[in-house]
């Protein structure tokens, strides 16, 4: 079964469907975070300095010092030289991937990567992660997710330390970045692009890397020709930095509550320890949870002519109970 809805406010830890109430384990707001008290006051500051969005380039004569500001506190936040704000994830990605392109390499797309990170003729490698590997070669760029999604899976970028140092190595981080360590080890050239709608709450994307990579990509004319992100939601950001890492260890003790009770289990989903969410193909599992109280993600997705995919997350506004409950309804699925 799939299922469409129309809700008129974005769900906490329970939703209502069909007259029941379940726990809302859909989406990709891993931290909740537009729910807490910092964040929401923050947001309201925001709205009341900056007012309205900003529709123009950064080259533009008048400048909101918050951009810089909000990208300062996020190369700080995730360890790197430089960053660059973008409206969103994918805008993010195709300034990264374009930007790289233009310095004469090839884009070699690894097994299962985002479309985000495609650019036409080029589509992602059809076999397995190891075997893209092999086609590894001078003058590339080599582009990945940093984890799988919808369906999760971890993908060992480990031989960023031995690539050729012209190469460009460019990873999609938008399903680790605020819930995992995402710092990467690269012989060559590394940009990190992540799509800030999700764990961060923000309608935002950003392109991590060297301070020498991103100070050419502000002079690109596909970066310099797109909008930047709402000021008033970088205020947010900006103003919440230790909201996110508060809720960031909360996701932390549910995904490890989460792995610890479905240890040595044979059950019908794919999870990976410490990251919160699961996906499954099981027949019938969707309806099963349901039954439980519990309702999750189930279409098709990128490709909408594929199988329904079924995929959780464990959102940080949940209990530990909660967990409980929902590890209870995986293992008593028959």
């Amino acid at each position: 079964m799939t299922y469409t809805f129309t809700e008129n406010h974005i769900p906490g830890r329970k939703i209502t469907f069909e007259g029941k109430e379940y726990l809302w384990l859909g989406g990709t707001n891993y931290l909740n975070i537009g729910s807490h008290p910092t964040f929401e006051k923050a947001l309201k500051e925001g709205i009341e300095y900056y007012s309205q969005n900003f529709g123009s380039s950064r080259r533009n004569n008048l400048q909101f010092s918050i951009w810089e500001d909000f990208e300062s506190a996020l190369a700080a936040y995730f360890q790197v030289e430089a960053a660059a704000l973008c409206s969103s994830g994918l805008a993010a990605a195709q300034i990264a991937v374009q930007y790289a392109q233009q310095k004469g390499l090839t884009l070699n797309l690894a097994p299962q990567a985002h479309p985000a990170l495609w650019r036409h003729p080029h589509t992602p490698f059809p076999r397995s992660y190891r075997d893209w590997l092999s086609t590894h070669q001078k003058g590339q760029i080599l582009a990945s997710d940093g984890i799988g999604s919808p369906w999760i899976n971890t993908f060992d970028l480990s031989f960023s330390t031995t690539m050729d140092t012209s190469n460009y190595l460019i990873v999609d981080e938008s399903h680790r970045a605020g819930i995992q360590d995402i710092h990467i080890s690269c012989a060559g050239h590394l940009l990190q692009t992540i799509s800030l709608s999700k764990a961060f709450g923000l309608p935002a994307g950003v392109i991590l890397g060297s301070a020498a990579d991103i100070e050419e990509i502000k002079k690109d004319s596909f970066w310099v020709g797109s909008s930047p992100p709402n000021p008033a939601f970088c205020f947010a950001g900006l103003h919440s930095m230790e909201a996110y890492q508060e809720q960031s260890i909360k996701s932390r003790a549910l995904a490890d509550r989460f792995a610890d009770n479905l240890h040595g289990f044979e059950v019908p989903v794919t999870y990976e320890p410490g990251y919160p969410a699961f996906c499954s193909k099981a027949p019938g599992l969707f309806e099963h949870l349901k039954s439980a109280g519990l309702l999750v993600n189930h279409f098709a997705y990128p490709d909408i002519t594929a199988p329904p995919v079924c995929r959780a997350i464990l959102p940080a506004c949940l209990t530990l109970e909660d967990i409980d409950t929902i590890t209870d309804a995986i293992k008593s699925y028959a």
